[in-house]
């Protein structure tokens, strides 16, 4: 009986210590405490996919920006490529003298 007693004893202290630390770490309202569960799995969520647009957003204008600097740099080196290959006297060479062997 008092085997009894005692395990009944222990298992109430260690149920009223975890209300206790439930209480103290969400509030004492069970109903508020699912309420703000919700709330704050929302608000992550939000974040989240802010963070996600953010992501996509950055991608984009980072690729777009080196395709730009991509397409400045072909359009100097085939100016280049025609100011190297001009004749002085006669302007532009025709094709078939610039290349090898001709």
């Amino acid at each position: 009986m008092a085997n009894d007693y005692d395990s009944q004893l222990i298992e109430s202290v260690v149920v009223r210590r975890n209300r206790l630390t439930s209480a103290l770490l969400y509030g004492g309202n069970p109903n508020q405490r699912r309420w703000m569960d919700s709330l704050r799995l929302f608000l992550f969520s939000i974040a989240l996919a802010a963070l996600i647009a953010a992501i996509c957003v950055g991608y984009s204008f980072v690729s777009n920006l080196l395709g730009e600097q991509r397409q400045k740099q072909q359009e100097r080196s085939a100016s280049a490529w025609v100011q190297v290959h001009e004749d002085p006297q006669h302007g532009a060479l025709p094709l078939e003298n610039l290349r090898p062997g001709a």
